[in-house]
């Protein structure tokens, strides 16, 4: 894919921000072995994460002792929403959180503070969304007031959404937004008919479809570059955990790389089978997406800085930031990442 044009002249002269949009590693390097490290010598780290399949490097480095190996007890809590996530993540309840970059962003703007008190330290993947509708919802069209349902009115994928129908021609009072809460809360609001539409990752997509659902319109044919979900923390207990912090990254990656190793794909079905209750063709197909090399989860976790300046200009295009925007550097800490 190519970068955004309007992708800043620092950031093309600094060395650290030159990555593509999408990365194509496939993963293959190959994983150091290490000892196992005595359970009473691992650090506990508290996750807390949206219940999606894009979770699989966190349940198969957990399963596989990716973690343990690095000397980390993983310790996994799923929110209800992203205002919950980041809360906890302020407050100190949890040293890590995966949550839309967005939802990061937002809360820097809001809360301010130099620097900021969260901060975005590694990618995920690039959105995996899709615009779904319920049955007999099947053109953006037959959205038309209707009630649409979404985490937040004023961060997250809402603004994919919301551009999808902007360029629709949409008026504001032509759909009506309602704050659901994540990605679960949302596909069960749409099968039990609550709302006409929303935004799914899988593997509540393809179950959404499985129940007589419409995939309206894929998020990568609204914003053809974006930095979806990210890992974040509070930046004052990063600064006292540097090493812990780049053991993290450095076991996620590893972690990702397996999943990503077609050795293991039996096994990250049967991880997806537990952790997300799919099994035969709508395991194969999430897994499939999750893997996608153009769409799926990034192999080394790597940070998507031209999507992340896709993050600021779309929320400033939906009037939610002044232009011009801030440089992604207000949002970002590599040295934790580059650290691992």
């Amino acid at each position: 894919m190519a970068e955004r044009s309007g992708w800043r002249a620092r950031s093309a002269r600094d060395p650290r921000l030159l990555l593509r949009c999408r990365s194509t590693n496939s993963g293959s390097a190959q994983l150091l072995t290490q000892k196992k490290i005595p359970v009473e010598n691992q650090t506990r780290l508290r996750l807390i994460q949206f219940r999606a399949g894009y979770n699989l490097p966190v349940h198969a480095g957990r399963k596989q002792g990716i973690f343990e190996r690095h000397g980390i007890d993983v310790e996994i809590t799923y929110t209800p929403g992203s205002q919950y996530l980041i809360d906890g993540l302020r407050k100190g309840e949890f040293e890590i959180g995966h949550t839309a970059a967005d939802d990061i962003v937002a809360d820097v703007e809001y809360f301010g503070g130099d620097p900021p008190a969260l901060f975005i330290f590694m990618g995920l993947h690039s959105g995996l969304v899709s615009i779904v509708g319920a049955p007999g919802v099947a053109t953006v069209e037959s959205l038309r007031g209707k009630a649409l349902a979404v985490d937040a009115r004023a961060s997250g994928f809402v603004f994919i959404l919301e551009k999808f129908l902007r360029a629709n021609g949409f008026g504001r009072d032509d759909c009506g937004l309602v704050e659901i809460g994540g990605a679960e809360r949302r596909y069960h609001a749409l099968l039990e008919g609550k709302v006409a539409g929303t935004i799914l990752l899988p593997p509540f997509t393809g179950n959404a479809v499985a129940s007589g659902c419409h995939v309206i319109a894929r998020g990568d044919q609204i914003v053809s570059c974006y930095q979806g979900t990210v890992g974040a923390a509070k930046r004052s207990w990063a600064e006292k955990n540097r090493n812990l912090l780049a053991g993290y990254i450095r076991a996620y990656v590893e972690a990702t790389q397996w999943c990503f190793n077609v050795n293991n794909r039996a096994s990250c079905l049967d991880l997806l089978a537990k952790h997300n209750g799919l099994e035969g063709k709508a395991a194969e197909e999430t897994l499939d997406a999750l893997l996608d090399p153009g769409y799926g989860m990034y192999p080394n976790a790597e940070l998507n800085l031209p999507g992340l300046d896709a993050v600021l200009q779309l929320r400033a295009e939906m009037g939610h930031l002044a232009k011009p925007t801030p440089p992604v550097e207000k949002y970002i800490d590599l040295s934790y990442y580059n650290r691992r």
